[in-house]
């Protein structure tokens, strides 16, 4: 008898017990946010986005880059004037975002600067500030940072003003020092921005694994981008703590295989520990995220250059498409941005058949927790037999 009491106790505990747990809030959320962002040679400005921001909102991204009328070199030691990004002002200021939640205004790294020259970096950080002031009014969440040198290389030891009489040592303590001085600016205008790079630490693939130090610190000497590593080191030194600086990683343009995904991941969050600071890691664990590229005219044959895409089939190529969406968005920590030159999304102009219901499938696939459902190998190796 005081055993079947016991038990009865028990079932009931159990019961209230199990009534609580389901009246608690599950832990975690629903599903991990990853966003693909737009940005090609189809860039929009504010105020054609101001225009069309409703059927721009149709198209399956999470957000978009944009460029000012009022320019965007702002490592350029020109000064820029508040006058001249006033057009871009009033029309960031009043785009009425809904869909597109994550927005970044572009900047371009190509300039003229001296690393060593005081005044020329004041001009810098003045017109760091103008660009990043639309993307506060524009209530985006952060600047795009293309480091492709368009122009002059100011990453390139080589090219430098002073390489007769300062060391690359000594122009990697600059540019870091300067790293930190452009993140400061930035965050003076956006506070705890997102700062989704087009490339980091992923460009050096090849100095990101075990080696002598020394021996690393001379080919960086001789890389056309050595000294970019010591900039983003800057970076990291003034970035406020909610701040994250996302590595764009470039070269997913052209995988053709699931793998190197995740090995681009584990390169990413780990291999480039190499090119950081010691001291840094911490702040890079906590600040730097991975990120994914995609490249339609890749996927679809549409460049210059014959490429794998021209030996797929018309029903091939969205697969690639599909198969790399699903992939980067997998593998990314939060963004994805996907490029293009020869089409323009918002206005529909040259789109590849498929393209956009690729990018469909594989949010959809994703967004159920389900496979890709396909496997590319076999569609790639066949393509690669092909003349």
């Amino acid at each position: 008898m005081k055993i079947s009491c016991l038990s009865g106790t028990l079932v009931v505990m159990l019961v209230i017990t199990a009534a609580a747990w389901c009246e608690e809030p599950v832990n975690g959320p629903a599903m991990l946010e990853k966003k693909l962002i737009e940005y090609g040679w189809d860039v929009p400005m504010p105020d054609y986005i101001r225009a069309n921001i409703r059927e721009m909102e149709k198209k399956p991204f999470d957000g978009l880059v944009f460029k000012l009328k009022g320019g965007g070199n702002v490592l350029e030691p020109t000064p820029m004037a508040a006058a001249q990004f006033a057009e871009d002002y009033e029309n960031v200021s009043n785009i009425a975002w809904e869909k597109f939640t994550d927005n970044f205004v572009v900047v371009w790294a190509a300039s003229e600067q001296d690393w060593f020259n005081e005044e020329q970096w004041r001009v810098i950080e003045a017109n760091t500030g103008l660009v990043t002031r639309a993307a506060r009014l524009g209530r985006c969440v952060g600047i795009c940072f293309d480091p492709e040198p368009y122009g002059k290389n100011p990453w390139n030891y080589a090219e430098t003003a002073h390489m007769a009489e300062k060391s690359f040592d000594d122009y990697r303590v600059q540019a870091r020092a300067r790293g930190a001085q452009f993140m400061r600016a930035v965050q003076r205008e956006l506070p705890n921005p997102q700062i989704l790079s087009l490339y980091q630490f992923a460009l050096f693939d090849d100095f990101c694994r075990p080696s002598d130090p020394v021996a690393r610190a001379k080919a960086l000497e001789l890389h056309p981008y050595g000294l970019y590593p010591a900039f983003l080191n800057g970076m990291l030194d003034a970035a406020e703590p909610g701040a994250t600086l996302t590595d764009g990683n470039e070269n997913a343009y052209y995988y053709e295989s699931t793998d190197r995904y995740y090995e681009a991941y584990h390169r990413m969050k780990q291999n480039a520990l190499y090119l950081v600071d010691p001291a840094l890691w911490p702040a890079y664990n906590k600040h730097a995220r991975a990120g994914s590229a995609l490249y339609v005219d890749q996927y679809f044959g549409l460049r210059a250059d014959p490429v794998l895409g021209n030996k797929m089939t018309a029903e091939e190529r969205p697969k690639w498409f599909e198969h790399n969406v699903y992939y980067a968005l997998k593998t990314t920590d939060r963004y994805a941005w996907c490029y293009s030159e020869r089409m323009n999304w918002w206005k529909g102009q040259d789109v590849p058949p498929g393209a956009e219901e690729a990018v469909r499938s594989a949010r959809d696939k994703l967004s159920k927790g389900e496979s890709l459902g396909f496997d590319l190998a076999p569609i790639v190796a066949e393509a690669k037999q092909r003349p």
